[in-house]
This record gives C-alpha cells, sequence and structure tokens, in this order.
C-alpha cells in the first residue's frame, strides 16, 4: 500500500501538471518505503535524492505559473508566492540537515513535504482548476 493514494480527485485536467503530480507523489512513496529506521541507509537514500526532489519541484511551480500567469486570475500572485514559501521551507529543511545542523528524520520530512504538498494542491491548485485550463488553452 502506499503512503499517498493518487486519485481523480487530485487531477486538473491538465496533462503536464497531472503528469508532475503524479511524479511528486510517486517520489514522497518511494522515500518513504527507505525509511526503515537505519540512519545510514536513509542518509544515503536522502543525500541522493532530496536535491533531485527539490529540483524537480522547482520545475514543477515554473510549469504552473507559466500557465497560470496566462490568465487573468488575482489569486495567482497568492499561488506564486505559496510556492516561493514550500520552496523556502524545504531548501532551508535540506541545508540544515546537509548541513548537519539537524538530524535527519527522513519519515518526519516526507511526512511533512507530503502534507504541505498535498495540501497546496488540494487548496491553490485546485481551487484555480478553472484558470489552468483557461491558461494551458491559451497556448
Amino acid at each position: 500500500m502506499d503512503f499517498i493514494e493518487w486519485g481523480y480527485e487530485y487531477l486538473l485536467n491538465i496533462p503536464e501538471i497531472d503528469a508532475q503530480h503524479k511524479e511528486l507523489v510517486d517520489q514522497l512513496n518511494k522515500t518513504i518505503k527507505h525509511c526503515t529506521g537505519k540512519k545510514a541507509d536513509e542518509r544515503l537514500f536522502f543525500d541522493k535524492n532530496m536535491r533531485k526532489t527539490l529540483d524537480f519541484l522547482k520545475i514543477h511551480f515554473e510549469t504552473e505559473e507559466k500557465i497560470f500567469c496566462k490568465t487573468n486570475k488575482d489569486n495567482f500572485k497568492n499561488h506564486k508566492l505559496e510556492h516561493k514559501k514550500i520552496l523556502k521551507e524545504l531548501i532551508k529543511m535540506n541545508n540544515d540537515i546537509e548541513k548537519n545542523k539537524v538530524e535527519l528524520n527522513l519519515f518526519y520530512l516526507t511526512a511533512y513535504i507530503k502534507e504541505r504538498v498535498m495540501k497546496h494542491i488540494k487548496i491553490y491548485d485546485l481551487s484555480a482548476k478553472k484558470y489552468f485550463i483557461d491558461g494551458n488553452e491559451a497556448n
């Protein structure tokens, strides 16, 4: 059983964004499976994968913003600010762990990212679904 069950309730009906959301969910499910309690193994997984996940998240947010900015939706500015806020939080957490300022707890980190990203999809992305579709059609 997966940590996050992906379902139709998360679909925006924009293939590129839906595929990216699904990829993020797959990455989180892959990460949770590496929460073994073996600190060395978890740290190795973190070191090999966290930067890639952050880079992917940046690309995903850029994709959303590229589509969304083509609309006249007033909430675009807030949506973009939320992207920045999420990235800033996750980059700080990542840097603190990389510099050993904070001990890695892979389960906690994965649960935090899950909560943050899925909440963002539910609150920001799904509420702007119509505008994403309008912006995508403007291509």
